[in-house]
């Protein structure tokens, strides 16, 4: 398997350009994974409306660069989109790629955005997902590149090229699939699933690593320099290289289930070339990561892991200074937990909240903040004690 890692300092066009074709002669080439004439579809991490200096979003100058590359190696025909966590209809999508700077990458290149927002019904077979719609934009490309942002995340404990993949199912059908697997390690599996489902069609994943995201991600985070831009043809081997940056890639849900499942081995350093070593040097000690407890309660009375999950994971709290009222939340929320109050701002049922913080990451006014229980404090300093947050 192949993967390749570079230095990029900042998203200026010509440090962006440099860095990607260093990257891609790496990788021996676009043209050895996408053939002549392909209709190629870009999925980029377009979680919310969020201008590209929060970093939150694959950052339109990469996307902008690898499209004038496919286009000019490849004759390809590039389209680029997403599945935002809102609605998945025109004017939505649309207000998405404007704030994100997409609508800027394709006047600037021979790229469309996508505009066909309907999907189909896709048997999946996984372990955990079954069946689910899937957006005709994957579904109707020869080819499909996906391009992930590094950033932390309150739930899986980060976000990357395996977990841009959700991308994958239709606006608030996404709200479905977390209702149906509110346990941590149910929905890892289903995120799996669907990458395995898409695994066939995904020629390359790059992840925008220049500057991630630390703190309470995938959305209310904060900016943090990384200067890496990351490809490989394997999300899990992306991921790893990234995630190597801050923390070690075994702590994280997505890759010890990948592990478990056998879809790559545990020393995962014999499926590539590359030299892991090479990382070390520029590992960030002070990297605000999320720690995820396992939660393995399976085979424990459900009351004792009901209340093992209100107190070993972080609890929502609305800010009702800041909430404006919008109801994106409570739109969003699978276990309908979130409501208005008198004052028409957003408050909680902390018995129904099932901790899968989609309110968090969808919220636009960045209202929604996480409370840490006193027990999740303590399992992490006993289980983290290694110097880092």
């Amino acid at each position: 398997m192949k993967l390749a890692v570079v230095d990029a300092k900042n998203y200026q066009q010509n440090e962006i350009e440099s860095s990607l074709n260093s990257l891609i002669d790496q990788l021996g080439g676009l043209e050895k994974y996408v053939p002549q004439g392909s209709k190629v579809f870009i999925k980029a991490n377009l979680i919310r409306a969020l201008p590209p200096e929060k970093c939150g979003t694959t950052h339109p100058e990469l996307i902008r660069a690898l499209a004038n590359r496919l286009i000019r190696d490849c004759s390809a025909t590039v389209t680029i989109g997403d599945s935002s966590g809102g609605a998945y209809t025109k004017a939505s999508m649309n207000k998405v790629y404007s704030v994100c700077g997409m609508q800027e990458v394709v006047a600037q290149t021979k790229a469309t955005l996508n505009q066909d927002f309907s999907y189909g019904f896709c048997q999946i077979g996984g372990k955990s997902l079954a069946n689910c719609n899937i957006t005709n934009s994957f579904l109707s490309s020869d080819v499909v590149i996906n391009f992930g942002k590094l950033k932390t995340h309150s739930f899986t404990g980060y976000t990357g090229c395996v977990k841009n993949l959700f991308g994958l199912v239709p606006g608030l059908e996404k709200v479905e699939v977390h209702s149906k697997f509110p346990n941590l390690e149910d929905f890892v599996d289903a995120i799996i699933d669907l990458e395995r489902f898409a695994s066939s069609k995904i020629v390359l994943h790059f992840l925008d690593a220049v500057i991630g995201m630390e703190g309470q991600g995938p959305t209310n985070g904060r900016p943090k320099f990384i200067g890496k831009i990351i490809a490989s043809d394997n999300a899990y081997l992306a991921d790893i290289a990234g995630i190597s940056m801050f923390e070690e890639p075994l702590n994280m849900p997505i890759i010890y289930k990948a592990i478990e499942r056998k879809i790559i081995d545990r020393e995962y350093k014999n499926l590539t070339d590359f030299d892991f070593s090479l990382l070390k040097k520029d590992f960030i000690n002070d990297y605000d990561t999320v720690k995820v407890v396992r939660e393995n309660f399976a085979n424990l009375p459900r009351w004792i892991q009901k209340i093992l999950k209100n107190n070993l994971c972080p609890r929502v709290k609305p800010n009702v200074n800041i909430c404006v009222g919008c109801g994106k939340c409570i739109e969003h929320c699978p276990a309908k937990a979130l409501s208005f109050n008198k004052k028409h701002k957003a408050q909680i049922n902390q018995k129904k909240c099932i901790r899968c913080y989609c309110c968090q990451e969808l919220c636009p006014k960045d209202a929604i903040k996480l409370k840490k229980p006193l027990l999740y404090r303590v399992v992490r300093m006993v289980a983290f004690s290694n110097g880092k947050k």
